[in-house]
């Protein structure tokens, strides 16, 4: 068996959750319809409709289906007169001028123009607190009249509810756990779109986008702040592209069985798609599972690292999605994809039984392996990473500590490779080099075999980063306890 038909069982037998889908699914549908209506008796035509968003709408799903995240759109009277503007100091966000709306309806005995004046400032711009607050208020009464429980199927489940950011969070309990994401969103046209040439373009004929009442952090009172949410036209983007999704579920799952990799939101991994699923032609995602997971991996690693890394908000690139974290927390996590990244190109070239047995604990936790939890200790400090400070002022600078058994082990093929340098710091030509000869395959319409340039590539890895081959993978990339 190779590394292709490796990942392809592991997307099969690890990434699966469909005998469970059904039995929450339906436990769900019942608390949305239920929620739903009380809604709907309060807000009238303000609310048109609902939509499954995150991973469970993309399909994108990696663990047991017990979080959902449902969008709930709201639209006011006269709402294609609500002026868009972008929020200069926010990228990635907008704010909404209900002047025009307000106008339109100006009614003062009209019930929906009475409540939007207690939204909106002096100037009629929406404000997110103020918004957040009476759906707040909402929500407490719904459940206030469902008695903060409900009965499906002549089982009683318990309700406890959080505000937490844009949510409205629903914690079910009782014979199924989960919990349910109720997200606010006023729902707007392509035309009050705000977005540059390049970003319209990718925007395609989907009909509308949403903007999120997101609470700044820290919360701010007066917020007339909205982030701008693309979700329709992101699900367009990425459907039907062969193994792309496959792809980004095999990402999560690696992900969710690190514990440091906790910074890695599933949202940053599905961006790095979204740039990728639009610079590269259709017929790319048709490639093997293999090859397209290698070089994801290899992206998002690169997206990771300190200092230089970014991961760019898809519909705006000048926010920088993983700006807030330190310099520790990305090298942290470029470690850990990067050492992940190394092991993979090493299967690719030879895929042994103990390198199998290493891929399979990549993808699954203790439980799912039948391993019994370990006696918590405490972690040794890891001596293959040192943290200098670079001034007072500025963050962290984080660089692998060398070592010198992994350097002199490293034998690439001088032969091939001739411009190898001898310094870690710069791109390893060996790397380059079987970059080149990939792409030259790929234009030929034929991919590169499995042997020695992915042998290449794993070592050039390990000279980039100056990790010790023999460090078990759970001394870089500790195991998030199930």
């Amino acid at each position: 068996m190779n590394l292709e038909d490796t990942l392809n069982k592991f997307n099969r037998e690890l990434i699966n959750f469909d005998q469970h889908r059904q039995k929450y699914t339906e436990h769900y549908g019942e608390l949305r319809n239920k929620l739903y209506s009380l809604w709907k008796a309060e807000l009238g035509k303000l609310l048109k409709g609902s939509t499954l968003g995150g991973s469970y709408g993309d399909n994108l799903k990696v663990s047991m289906p017990d979080e959902f995240d449902l969008v709930i759109h709201l639209v006011f009277p006269q709402n294609d007169k609500i002026i868009v503007r972008p929020d200069r100091s926010r990228p990635g966000n907008v704010t909404l001028d209900m002047t025009q709306v307000m106008e339109a309806i100006s009614d003062k005995k009209s019930l929906i123009y009475r409540q939007l004046q207690k939204l909106v400032n002096e100037k009629s711009l929406l404000l997110e607190d103020r918004l957040q607050n009476w759906l707040q208020s909402l929500m407490t009464q719904a459940l206030n009249k469902m008695d903060n429980k409900i009965e499906v199927k002549k089982s009683i489940s318990t309700l406890k509810y959080k505000k937490s950011g844009p949510a409205h969070t629903i914690y079910v309990e009782g014979p199924y756990k989960y919990s349910v994401d109720f997200v606010p969103a006023i729902k707007l046209t392509a035309a009050q779109s705000i977005l540059a040439a390049q970003q319209k373009a990718h925007f395609g004929h989907t009909t509308h986008w949403d903007a999120i009442p997101k609470p700044l952090k820290p919360p701010q009172p007066d917020n007339k702040s909205f982030r701008a949410s693309y979700y329709a036209a992101e699900h367009e983007l990425l459907k039907d592209k062969g193994n792309l999704k496959s792809a980004v579920r095999l990402l999560k799952k690696f992900r969710d069985t690190k514990q440091n990799l906790g910074n890695l939101k599933s949202y940053f991994i599905k961006t790095v798609f979204l740039w990728e699923a639009t610079k590269r032609d259709r017929s790319y995602w048709q490639s093997p599972l293999n090859e397209i997971f290698l070089e994801m991996m290899h992206k998002l690693a690169n997206s990771l690292a300190p200092n230089k890394g970014r991961i760019l908000f898809f519909w705006h690139p000048k926010l920088n999605m993983i700006a807030d974290l330190s310099c520790n927390q990305r090298a942290e996590m470029f470690n850990c994809v990067s050492k992940g990244e190394y092991r993979f190109h090493r299967a690719a070239g030879n895929l042994t039984d103990d390198i199998k047995e290493n891929m399979h604990s990549s993808f699954s936790n203790r439980e799912e392996r039948g391993i019994e939890k370990k006696p918590a200790h405490p972690k040794p400090k890891l001596s293959s990473e040192v943290c200098e400070k670079k001034t007072v002022e500025t963050q962290t600078e984080c660089k692998p500590k060398p070592n010198a058994s992994t350097i002199a082990n490293l034998q690439m093929d001088a032969k091939n490779f001739p411009s190898l340098p001898k310094s870690k710091a710069a791109p390893p030509s060996a790397e380059v080099g079987c970059q080149k000869e990939r792409k030259r395959n790929q234009a030929e319409g034929k991919w590169i075999p499995v042997g020695h340039c992915n042998q290449l590539e794993a070592e050039a890895i390990v000279l980039r980063l100056g990790l010790d081959m023999e460090v078990e993978e759970e001394e870089q990339c500790e195991e998030r306890e199930s």
